[in-house]
């Protein structure tokens, strides 16, 4: 565990784990445009991700490895009907989250360009395809069993 007060940009790679300094690298100088306040404020969002949602006592990355277990490509907005717009954003978030840590993807077509489908409010919205990660950390985190 590391104390995201103490990380910097100068820092990084020494305090973060290996996989989480990967996904920060890309935002940092001199191809991205984080300072150390923003790089810190990024891993408090992050962190959070991973906190549990008081309203399920499930962390909202958990809430939607759960929705998508059955592996089928789909929107958040049909895997969650009932969820009012603020918790389909932060939805939204998290599974970026998720598309960084190799367990979800977004559904494009051959040429790269992003397959979206009308949401319930008739706007465009993005197709999710889960990987077989999610799963392995659903059963990891004793939420499948073992095959």
């Amino acid at each position: 565990m590391f104390n995201i007060d103490f990380v910097t940009v100068q820092n990084y790679e020494n305090i973060l784990p290996e996989t989480l300094s990967k996904q920060v690298k890309a935002f940092l100088p001199p191809s991205g445009s984080f300072d150390t306040p923003c790089l810190q404020r990024y891993l408090k969002v992050l962190r959070d991700f991973e906190i549990e949602d008081p309203h399920t006592n499930m962390t909202l990355a958990n809430r939607l490895r759960i929705a998508f277990q059955d592996m089928k490509a789909e929107t958040i907005c049909n895997r969650f009907p009932n969820a009012d717009l603020a918790l389909k954003r932060r939805l939204r978030c998290v599974a970026e989250y998720l598309i960084r840590s190799g367990e979800f993807d977004k559904v494009k077509d051959e040429d790269g360009n992003l397959i979206k489908k009308r949401g319930v409010l008739g706007k465009l919205v993005v197709i999710y395809q889960p990987l077989p990660k999610m799963v392995a950390i659903l059963r990891k985190q004793g939420f499948l069993k073992n095959d």
